[in-house]
């Protein structure tokens, strides 16, 4: 069976990334090769002179969905953590994937406020992040995600998501 992207967005802070860990543990548990693209460590890694302006992000989603398909032609299932804050960085990911998988993490900017580890929701209220998404920047939830959550916690989501990957699901482009 071919590799599938599946892709976690949602607003800062919403629990992408321990979404994505238990998504990939769930696969490797099933028998499928599976890795972690986290947006955070993969710009800290590749792209670190990059900035968040929108010229930057265009860039660095143009480049992270190109390594997640990538990898998927390994015959790897991919699960990206990352905002991707505009559904065209998502879409045009699914539009070149052999196998989709959208994840939208839907929680609420305050709560995303009060469980932010990095600051980053305290930084743009005191006006110093202007460009996060969801606050100073904006933030396009998906359409239709094949999967929606309530946080990287949501155990019954990663279930949903495991067994669309696991089971050959996801949109075809």
């Amino acid at each position: 069976m071919p590799g599938a992207v599946a892709w976690v967005t949602g607003l800062p802070s919403s629990g992408k990334s321990t979404f994505a860990r238990a998504l990939a543990a769930r696969l490797r548990a099933a028998g499928r090769h599976a890795a972690v693209l986290d947006g955070d460590d993969v710009r800290a890694a590749l792209a670190p002179a990059l900035g968040y302006g929108p010229a930057d992000r265009a860039d660095f989603y143009a480049g992270l969905g190109d390594l997640a398909l990538l990898l998927a032609a390994q015959e790897l299932d991919v699960v990206v953590a990352a905002t991707a804050p505009l559904r065209d960085f998502r879409d045009r990911v699914r539009a070149r994937a052999r196998r989709f998988v959208e994840i939208h993490l839907d929680v609420p900017a305050g709560i995303c406020a009060e469980r932010d580890t990095k600051g980053l929701w305290a930084a743009a209220r005191a006006g110093r992040a202007p460009e996060l998404p969801g606050a100073g920047a904006p933030y396009e939830p998906p359409v239709a995600a094949e999967v929606v959550g309530t946080g990287g916690e949501d155990a019954a989501a990663v279930e949903r998501a495991a067994r669309m990957l696991v089971g050959g699901g996801g949109q075809p482009p």
